[in-house]
C-alpha cells in the first residue's frame, strides 16, 4: 500500500473529508479507534486527519499516535475538521515529526458543529470543500510522484 488516508472522526465531519481524499488518490482508507497503527513500511504517502476537540485531536488518534514508533522515511499530509480554528493540526504535526515523519502540507476546513444542535455551519464541510480537500490530496500526491 503506496497511500494511506488515516483518520478518526466523532461527527462524521472528518469521515467526508478522507472519503474524498481516499477516492481522489486510490489511498486505502482506515478509521483510527486508538489500537496500535497498522504496519506503514510501505506507505509512501500517509493523509492523517482528525477533528479539533479544544486544540487537540480525538483521544483515540492521540493514543494511536503516542504508541507509533519512528516514522522515518514517511511524507504525511495533514488534514481536519474544526469549529473555531484548526490547531489540532499542530499537534499532529508535532507528534508526526517526532517520530521522523515528513509533514508536507496541511488542509482545514469547518465542519458542522454537532454539539449546538447542528445550527452552527450547516452543510460544512460542503462541496467546495470536499473539492478543496481533493486538490489538495491530488497537489500531495504530485510532491511524492
Amino acid at each position: 500500500m503506496e497511500r494511506l488516508v488515516l483518520y478518526a472522526s466523532k461527527t462524521g465531519n472528518t469521515r467526508q473529508v478522507a472519503h474524498a481524499i481516499a477516492e481522489e488518490t486510490g489511498a486505502e482508507l482506515r478509521e483510527v479507534t486508538g489500537a496500535p497503527l497498522p504496519d506503514l513500511s510501505s506507505v509512501k504517502l500517509l493523509f492523517v486527519g482528525d477533528g479539533n476537540y479544544s486544540g487537540r485531536p480525538s483521544k483515540p488518534m492521540q493514543a494511536a499516535l503516542e504508541g507509533t514508533p519512528s516514522l522515518a522515511g514517511i511524507k504525511v499530509a495533514l488534514f481536519g475538521t474544526y469549529g473555531a480554528n484548526a490547531g489540532h493540526l499542530d499537534w499532529l504535526a508535532s507528534a508526526l515529526t517526532e517520530r521522523e515523519a515528513e509533514v508536507l502540507g496541511r488542509f482545514a476546513c469547518p465542519g458542522r458543529d454537532r454539539f449546538l444542535l447542528g445550527l452552527f455551519r450547516r452543510r460544512r464541510p460542503s462541496s467546495e470543500d470536499l473539492e478543496a480537500a481533493r486538490r489538495f490530496a491530488r497537489a500531495m500526491a504530485e510532491r511524492i510522484a
